[in-house]
């Protein structure tokens, strides 16, 4: 299999499937990731900084738990409020510029409405997308995850 890198420096390795309270075998546990399914299209946002459509994720906060980070997230880049994840499991993923590996849980939900967005300082966008239509640049290792759930 090819090597899949997105433009932001991080390499997908591999996703690896396990039960949420085996999340401590695994260091170190970065931030989370929330895909969101309605209908047959998945949720993605427009990372202003980065110039790309990206599935909501980002860093734990304080001593936040990666479930709440991953609800955190989604609320703060898409203005799309869940109460209930299901955890999925983890993407490995290698940072190029210092080769350190991390470990990001994937939570996932469907939704049956879609909530009205507010632009913010990071994402100007949200759409429900087919996994066909193009649409821009993807992250690439973002995609990979789509592979998964």
């Amino acid at each position: 299999m090819a090597r899949v890198r997105n433009k932001n420096g991080r390499e997908f390795l591999e996703f690896i499937s396990l039960k949420e309270k085996g999340l401590d075998r695994y260091s170190p546990v970065a931030g989370s990731i929330a895909v969101l399914k309605h209908g047959g299209n998945y949720l993605l946002c427009y990372n202003i900084w980065r110039k790309q459509w990206e599935i909501p994720a980002g860093r734990r906060e304080g001593d936040e738990t990666p479930r709440e980070c991953a609800i955190r997230e989604l609320y703060e880049e898409t203005v799309q409020q869940v109460t209930e994840l299901e955890f999925k499991g983890l993407m490995k993923v290698k940072d190029l510029s210092g080769g350190i590996i991390k470990y990001n849980p994937v939570y996932f939900t469907k939704i049956s409405e879609r909530q009205p967005f507010k632009e913010n300082e990071e994402t100007s966008g949200i759409l429900l997308w087919d996994k066909k239509k193009e649409i821009g640049d993807i992250d690439a290792v973002d995609l990979q995850i789509l592979n998964y759930i």
